[in-house]
């Protein structure tokens, strides 16, 4: 992920805004209790999934814990030296996903071939990773599931490993094609896995592949974007710590584009069948929901999709203190996290 200020910066900044109105000449002050109008539901009272949920609703198996665990080691490592756009660090890092994606069960998506090359800016080249599960209606349009891969590098001298901006977001991407391809969870829409390079430099993986789909797009059913997924306490940074007042600790973040098409309530469902709580924007009215839309709904690849009219599913668990820092390592990534968002996501795809 290549910005500062993601998704719940607008809820951080309308209540800041509010207690520096209230106490301004008076000093710091407790923190307000959170109430809401007797006629708004609680966003965080206990869902119940639909009885009609079919398949959101399933058990799913999603390969172990230690499988994603090790992966987003690997990205991580100090072998692929932060995997800086462009480089062959890049490049290494982008054969290694290739080979997992073999492994879970995809095909790959171009003619035989698992890397889409593309040069970006002043003639650096990059790859996407592209895999396919065909489902079982070839003719019911496509899914595609998308994760950059690329991160930083080396910064004045130090590795950035970036180990969760975005090592988890592919290891569950290649967890959700294991999850796909397993027997009996093969889902009727089939689903296009993208793994993007030349993210951080400004989503040129992205662009590129909405410019050369492997399936036209104007058949997608939905991109879903998995940038940043593995840190167990969602909204950890300090800068957010207004913001979790009104937050569970252990959320799910999700945003959509404007209208939604019931992609958010989708992923509410599968979050609840994970024990996780989904939180959204639009959870906190319409005003809130218009101060974060700005500063979030194009600062990812989604955006890439989202501008040749595909509908879009952005999952994370947003900003933490370690976001483009070298202590963005593999060990503060939760592997449970990195499934349980996972899981959600092919229980999505499976109940379409």
């Amino acid at each position: 992920m290549r910005w500062r200020r993601r998704v719940w910066a607008g809820v951080v900044a309308t209540h800041a805004l509010a207690c520096v109105a209230g106490c301004r000449d008076s000093g710091p002050a407790p923190a307000p209790a959170v109430t809401r109008p007797a006629s708004q539901p609680d966003p965080w009272a206990e869902h119940q999934a639909p009885g009609d949920a079919g398949p959101a609703a399933e058990p799913v198996w999603f390969p172990a814990e230690d499988v994603v665990a090790a992966q987003v080691a690997e990205l991580a490592g100090p072998a692929l030296r932060g995997r800086g756009s462009g480089t062959a660090d890049e490049r290494r890092a982008a054969d290694r996903v290739a080979q997992w994606m073999q492994e879970a069960g995809a095909e790959p998506g171009l003619s035989g071939r698992w890397l889409q090359p593309f040069t970006f800016e002043d003639g650096r080249t990059s790859q996407n990773v592209v895999g396919v599960i065909v489902g079982s209606d070839p003719a019911a349009g496509h899914v595609v599931v998308g994760a950059h891969y690329d991160h930083l590098g080396e910064v004045d001298g130090r590795i950035h490993p970036g180990a969760d901006d975005n090592a988890s977001g592919v290891a569950g991407l290649v967890g959700i094609a294991a999850a796909l391809f397993h027997a009996g969870q093969r889902p009727r829409l089939t689903v296009v896995l993208v793994a993007f390079g030349a993210e951080e430099a400004g989503l040129h993986g992205s662009a590129h592949y909405a410019a050369n789909p492997v399936r036209p797009l104007d058949r997608a059913v939905v991109m879903v974007n998995l940038d940043m997924i593995g840190r167990p306490e969602f909204l950890s940074a300090a800068e957010y710590r207004l913001a979790r007042l009104l937050v569970p600790a252990r959320g799910i973040g999700a945003i959509t584009a404007p209208g939604g098409g019931g992609w958010v309530e989708r992923a509410r469902v599968a979050a609840v069948a994970e024990g996780r709580p989904l939180v959204s924007a639009g959870d906190f009215g319409s005003t809130v929901e218009a101060a974060i839309r700005p500063l979030v709904e194009y600062r990812g690849d989604h955006r890439s999709f989202a501008v040749h009219g595909v509908p879009y599913l952005w999952l994370s668990t947003s900003m933490h203190d370690d976001y483009h820092r070298p202590s963005d390592t593999a060990d503060r990534v939760d592997p449970g996290t990195v499934a349980a968002v996972g899981r959600m996501v092919v229980r999505v795809i499976r109940a379409l």
